[in-house]
C-alpha cells in the first residue's frame, strides 16, 4: 500500500481533482463544517454515513446497511473516484467504507482531514495535573464491529496496541476487556503533535493508567498527523507476532493515526479492532488549522 500525504495551511493551496463520490459525516465544530463544504464543492455526489454500534449497521443516506454487507452496498460505485471525509466520519464509518471499496478491488481512495486550531479548554493547565478535555459527550463502550472481531482459540494469545489521545478513561476501560492483557499491550503517542506541546496533554492524562496497569508491551511514537507512520508501526508489530499470537488494535488517539489503523485493519482480516464508539461533543474544537489530503493506492 502507498499512502501519499499532502498538507496545506490554506485550502486554496491543496492540489486535487474532482471526485465522483464524496462520503461525509456530521459536523460538530468549525472544521467539520469547513470539511463538508470542501467535499460538497468538489464531489459530484454526496452521501452521509453514520454507524449504529447497537445495530451493527452503517446508515448511508437513511439506508441501513449491515456492517458485513457494506461491500455489496457500494458495488454500484465500483470504479468511481471516492473521497472519504474523515474529519466528520467516525473511525468505524471510515473503516467499513475503506474495507468495502478495498474488497471491491478499488485501486485508490482519497481521504480528507482538517486539523483543529484548538480544542475545548482543559479545566487544568498545570503540567502535573490531569488535563480534562470535553471531546466526547458519551462513550458507549467497547463493542465488536462485524468483520473486525479478533478470532482466538485456546491455542492463541493476543497482543494489543493502542493509539492514545487526551481521554485517559478510554484506555483505562479498555484494559478491563477480557482480550486485553496489560503485560502484552503497547501504546502509541502522537509525537510530534499537531502543535508543539500538545503531546503533553496525552502524556499527562495517560501516564497514571500506563503505570497503574503495568503496561509492558512497549511505547511507540509517530506523528499525530501521519497515517503512514501509524500503518508502519502496525506493520512492524504484526511482523513480530509469533505463530500463536493475534493482534488487537485500539485507535483511540488522533484521527490521522486512526486512519492508518483503519487502513491496516481493512486490509488484514486477521487483525481485530477494539473501539468504544464515542459520541463527539459539540464545539469540541475551535477554528480550522491545516488541511490534509491522503491519497491511498492499494
Amino acid at each position: 500500500m502507498i499512502i501519499r500525504m499532502e498538507e496545506r495551511a490554506d485550502l486554496l493551496d491543496l492540489h486535487h481533482d474532482r471526485w465522483e463520490l464524496g462520503i461525509i459525516g456530521s459536523a460538530v465544530d468549525d472544521r467539520g463544517t469547513a470539511a463538508i463544504g470542501f467535499v460538497t464543492s468538489n464531489a459530484a455526489e454526496i452521501r452521509t454515513a453514520h454507524y449504529l454500534a447497537d445495530q451493527f449497521t452503517l446508515q448511508v443516506n437513511g439506508n441501513a446497511v449491515l456492517a458485513e454487507e457494506v461491500m455489496d452496498f457500494f458495488a454500484q460505485d465500483k470504479g468511481r473516484s471516492v473521497l472519504i471525509e474523515a474529519t466528520t466520519l467516525g473511525l468505524v464509518e471510515s473503516l467499513l467504507i475503506i474495507r468495502g471499496f478495498y474488497e471491491l478491488g478499488a485501486s485508490r481512495l482519497s481521504i480528507c482531514y482538517v486539523e483543529p486550531k484548538g480544542y475545548t479548554n482543559p479545566r487544568h493547565s498545570h503540567l502535573v495535573h490531569r488535563r480534562e478535555f470535553e471531546l466526547s459527550q458519551e462513550v458507549q463502550g467497547y463493542k465488536p464491529v462485524p468483520g473486525a472481531v479478533l478470532v482466538t482459540t485456546e491455542r492463541t494469545s493476543q497482543r494489543a496496541i493502542f493509539f492514545l489521545g487526551y481521554e485517559e478513561r478510554r484506555l483505562d476501560v479498555a484494559l478491563d476487556e477480557p482480550l486485553v492483557v496489560p503485560a502484552d499491550t503497547a501504546v502509541v503517542f502522537g509525537v510530534p503533535a499537531f502543535n508543539p506541546g500538545w503531546e503533553m496533554n496525552a502524556f499527562a492524562n495517560n501516564v497514571r493508567v500506563i503505570r497503574d496497569n503495568s503496561i509492558g508491551g512497549g511505547i511507540y511514537y509517530c506523528g499525530a498527523e501521519n497515517p503512514a507512520a501509524a500503518f508502519g508501526i502496525l506493520e512492524e508489530v504484526y511482523a513480530s507476532l509469533l505463530s500463536d499470537e493475534r493482534l488487537l488494535v485500539g485507535p483511540i488517539g488522533t484521527k490521522p493515526n486512526g486512519i492508518g489503523a483503519a487502513l491496516f485493519i481493512a486490509t488484514h482480516r486477521d487483525v481485530g479492532l477494539l473501539y468504544d464508539h464515542p459520541r463527539r461533543s459539540s464545539k469540541r474544537s475551535t477554528e480550522v488549522a491545516r488541511w490534509h489530503l491522503f491519497s491511498i493506492e492499494f
